[in-house]
């Protein structure tokens, strides 16, 4: 439905807290639980390309989860970021990521170097550069295959922190969408690296279109954030099909095609059906815990599950095995939710918050 666009939408809204969308917790958890259902069902660690020939069928679209995190990403980042300062936005993200980031580098890397690897070894170098997140820039390699998503979120949140400098307005918002939009189709005619780089073409679509759906949650459904969320889908999908992607090749072209858009659009469905609040009434408190598993589940899946799946396949077997190993990703991620995350997050927040006033009153002393 089509709203007129509020009136008073030039005017800087105030910080207010607001309740949680516990729905875009549950959310948050099934895009994880479907990424590591992918990587679980395709590991080489059973020996076997082809250990589940028919739930690989439905976990192959897990690998479409990522997606779905970018466009609640370009939904949740807007919302929280709205009448913050870019010292408080950076605060929050940098306490939010890092505390479990750190530990998955430190023991993922720990790991590897005594050899419980999944590909490769990694140099001093390797582990240096990639406690700091920013390895992708530095042109080193990950550490573990499920960090490259981070380097696309930390780029979305410096362009956030960039537009929370010039401050947060609906009409301001319709024209950095817009900017976007079309800086992503001029940067991929000139082949422009710089531009990619900044633009984030992959993710770009879904960002693009979570942030047009916050607007619509916000302000109400106007034309033009409904016209971002169909730009962002059109060009989601004509990216992907592009990609030339696993259902294709195992289901044929037409019906490949289907599925791949399919879900695609699903994903923007659901995003779409939050926006205009229809999962509203789903507020049940455990969500916010699983949506706190997501995090940690994400980072340290992969790597553990590659190891467990290797040591226990064959005295186990393989539909044993499975959900073993989903339990013990699920209690990792638990552990470091508990350990990690709940102690360190509160305290680097408030350091960094302490930080960003450290010159309080340094000129009158100065004086």
């Amino acid at each position: 439905m089509l709203l007129p666009a509020p009136e008073v939408a030039d005017l800087p809204v105030v910080h207010a807290v607001r309740p949680r969308l516990r729905v875009l917790d549950l959310l948050r958890f099934c895009a994880a639980f479907a990424v590591v259902l992918f990587h679980y069902g395709h590991t080489r660690a059973w020996g076997t390309p082809n250990a589940f020939p028919t739930l690989s069928a439905v976990t192959m679209f897990g690998v479409y989860g990522v997606r779905m995190f970018f466009v609640i990403s370009g939904f949740v980042i807007l919302m929280s970021a709205w009448g913050r300062t870019p010292g408080e936005f950076a605060s929050s993200r940098i306490a939010r990521l890092y505390p479990a980031y750190w530990a998955s580098v430190i023991i993922l890397g720990a790991l590897a170097v005594v050899g419980l690897t999944t590909d490769h070894r990694p140099t001093l170098s390797e582990l240096i550069a990639n406690l700091t997140m920013l390895q992708h820039g530095l042109r080193i390699r990950d550490l573990e295959l499920v960090y490259w998503t981070l380097w696309q979120e930390l780029i979305f949140y410096v362009l956030i922190a960039v537009f929370a400098a010039i401050g947060f307005t609906y009409r301001r918002c319709l024209a950095f969408l817009g900017g976007w939009l079309v800086l992503l189709a001029i940067a991929e005619r000139v082949d422009a690296d710089l531009l990619q780089a900044v633009l984030v073409p992959f993710s770009a679509p879904y960002f693009i279109a979570g942030m047009a759906l916050y607007l619509v949650h916000r302000f109400g459904g106007s034309l033009f954030p409904w016209l971002f969320v169909g730009a962002g889908w059109a060009v989601a999908l004509v990216q992907v099909l592009g990609e030339n992607p696993p259902a294709v090749q195992r289901f044929g072209q037409n019906l490949g095609s289907a599925l791949v858009v399919g879900v695609i659009s699903l994903i923007f469905l659901v995003m779409v059906l939050v926006a205009l609040g229809t999962f509203d009434g789903v507020d049940w408190r455990w969500l916010t815990v699983l949506g706190a598993l997501t995090y940690p589940l994400y980072l340290f899946h992969h790597h553990v599950g590659y190891l467990l799946i290797g040591w226990l396949h064959a005295p186990l077997g393989r539909w044993l095995t499975l959900p073993v190993v989903l339990a013990a990703a699920l209690v990792l991620a638990y552990g470091v939710h508990r350990l990690v995350e709940v102690p360190l997050q509160g305290r680097l927040r408030s350091a960094l918050n302490r930080s960003l006033r450290a010159d309080d009153g340094y000129s009158d002393r100065a004086g």
